[in-house]
């Protein structure tokens, strides 16, 4: 049956700048009810970082999430500024009861602040990404693995069963269904003593199309 060949695929990442310098990253108020993971792109909706809808190809991917979701109730809640400051208990994750206070809780160290704030890699161009390399219409080792030649093409975004998205060797018709341009193979990942031949399921690096950026530095 065709289809990608993982199931689950490594978070999408900065691994390179054009520049050198610090990989370009943003915050902004999450929208609620996400429940997005590391490494999802994003998209702003009407104010609000939410998932990339998967199906938008122009102005539409902010980024690529740095922290899990909040699942917030409301938009933005607890975000600095307009949307109120950051309210009780401020941590995602908390434990246990405090004796004599019982609306206290414990945080443990290190525990993330929940800001109500989405943090992102922008899209920029400066900004290089690593992803796994896949195809949601596979059906052998070949389809399922990036070659030297591919290098310069288009591709689109899938999302995997376990909520991790991945370069799709399946959607590769340009201004129909692709949003990243591949620009190059991580060189761990080639065969050894076979110069230009990777492994299957090789990770490869991209840039997301011009097109498809959606960039604002508020």
């Amino acid at each position: 049956m065709a289809g990608p060949n993982l199931t689950t695929h490594i978070p999408i990442g900065v691994v390179e700048t054009t520049t050198g310098l610090t990989p370009f990253t943003n915050s902004q108020p999450e929208q609620s009810g996400q429940t997005y993971k590391i490494g999802t792109p994003l998209q702003l909706n009407a104010g609000f970082i939410r998932a990339w809808d998967g199906t938008t190809l122009t102005n539409s991917i902010a980024g690529f999430a740095l922290n899990y979701s909040q699942n917030l109730g409301t938009s933005g809640a607890g975000a600095p500024g307009a949307f109120s400051q950051i309210g009780p208990p401020g941590a995602i994750q908390t434990y246990g009861s405090v004796v004599f206070q019982p609306a206290a809780v414990n945080i443990a160290v290190g525990a993330p602040i929940a800001d109500g704030r989405a943090l992102f890699e922008s899209s920029v161009d400066n900004n290089i990404f690593e992803a796994t390399y896949d195809n949601s219409t596979g059906t052998v080792a070949a389809n399922w693995t990036p070659t030297q030649a591919q290098i310069g093409t288009q591709f689109g975004l899938t999302i995997d069963a376990n909520g991790q998205w991945y370069v799709d060797g399946g959607k590769a018709t340009a201004g129909t269904n692709t949003v990243v341009v591949m620009v190059g193979i991580n060189p761990i990942d080639q065969v050894p003593g076979a110069a230009g031949t990777y492994i299957i399921n090789a990770r490869v690096r991209f840039q997301v199309l011009q097109a498809a950026r959606q960039i604002f530095t508020a």
